[in-house]
């Protein structure tokens, strides 16, 4: 009998330490679901905030280059004998993000970022952006065809925007 109690108290025991490792093993489930919720949800609300904070790249230079277009069209139109004039103009990339900077000058100079905020809600100080350099302009304009008014246009333009003659295309269209 002494036996048989011996082996009832072994079994008690084992499934004591059975519950003990599944209580453990779900505290470390439960700890870990935290963790990565957490995580998740930093990520998510930094790029909301991201979003809030800093304006798109891609809004800026679209709102750029349809100015840009509309300054081109306008002093095409200014050339005596052009009446109508569509424009489109390239870049090389599309800029980007200015941030500030300390510079510790020396021997070596020295640059680091201005950073803002603490701990995980920290981040460099935004100030703008840079736009991208005008590669190229084509333009169509009512009377292209002329030589004289393509040339005075491409003149003009190559002047104005500092591009070369070869990166200013005129054409004529209607």
């Amino acid at each position: 009998m002494d036996q048989g109690n011996q082996m009832v108290g072994a079994m008690m025991h084992l499934k004591k330490k059975g519950r003990l490792r599944l209580v453990i093993i779900g505290f470390v489930v439960g700890i870990a679901m935290l963790l990565v919720g957490s995580v998740a949800f930093s990520e998510d609300e930094k790029k909301q905030e991201e979003d809030t904070q800093f304006p798109d790249r891609r809004q800026i230079f679209s709102e750029y280059k349809e100015e840009l277009c509309l300054e081109v069209e306008s002093i095409c139109r200014s050339v005596s004998g052009v009446r109508s004039a569509s424009a489109v103009v390239y870049f090389d990339g599309l800029g980007e993000s200015i941030y500030a900077q300390n510079t510790q000058a020396g021997n070596v100079e020295k640059s680091e970022y201005v950073i803002i905020g603490s701990g995980s809600g920290s981040h460099a100080l935004y100030i703008g952006e840079s736009l991208p350099p005008l590669s190229g302009i084509g333009v169509v304009c009512d009377t292209g065809g002329n030589a004289s008014v393509r040339n005075e246009v491409s003149a003009l333009l190559s002047a104005t925007y500092g591009l070369p003659l070869t990166r200013v295309y005129v054409s004529e269209g209607g």
